[in-house]
């Protein structure tokens, strides 16, 4: 079995990923195939996904589906577009999947997750203490390049003016960076 500084590089990542870690990550912290086999034998980690593990005994809770997959996808995905939404209050999107974005050539094959690619930069993004998530600016910007209707992006737009997480300077300034027709999107709902 993996000695004490295995066990605390492992305990490191978990606690960052509300107790979801890879195969990989444990084998990166020093775990063997045998050692990760032993801890789903003897019930202290529990199979969760393929390839992804989960300690048996951290507590669960409303939003831990958010972390599952991001420590799933690695260590570029965010919490995007809808389902973003959904978690700042932003509009009544009801999002039927979770929407991740990644960078890279994270995999993805899971009919549960809508995957967006591309990158992000870091005043895009919210940490939230176990996973990670565009920030309300950034999910607009997103929502207003993808394909919600006029009507959703005004209330989504709406929502963030009037709870304070969004401001019409920024959002405004931050589209037009985007292209035309996101800039048209985000004009025509802040009217």
């Amino acid at each position: 079995m993996a000695g004490d500084d295995v066990v605390e590089r492992l305990d490191g990542l978990v606690t960052e990923q509300d107790g979801f870690f890879t195969s990989a990550q444990a084998m990166d912290a020093g775990y063997t195939p045998t050692d990760i086999g032993a801890h789903v034998d003897d019930g202290s980690w529990t199979r969760v996904e393929t390839d992804l593990l989960r300690l048996t005994e951290w507590p669960h809770h409303d939003l831990e589906e958010y972390s599952k997959w991001c420590a799933w996808l690695g260590p570029t995905a965010v919490v995007s577009h809808q389902s973003a939404a959904e978690l700042h209050g932003l509009g009544s999107l009801h999002p039927q999947f979770v929407h991740i974005r990644v960078s890279g050539t994270a995999r993805a094959h899971d009919r549960r997750l809508a995957v967006h690619r591309g990158r992000l930069v870091g005043a895009d993004i919210e940490f939230t203490g176990t996973f990670r998530l565009t920030t309300p600016t950034r999910t607009v910007l997103d929502l207003a390049a993808g394909g919600i209707s006029q009507f959703t992006l005004d209330e989504v737009v709406g929502d963030g003016l009037m709870l304070g997480r969004l401001t019409v300077d920024e959002l405004f300034e931050q589209a037009v960076e985007c292209g035309d027709r996101v800039a048209e999107r985000v004009e025509m709902a802040l009217r």
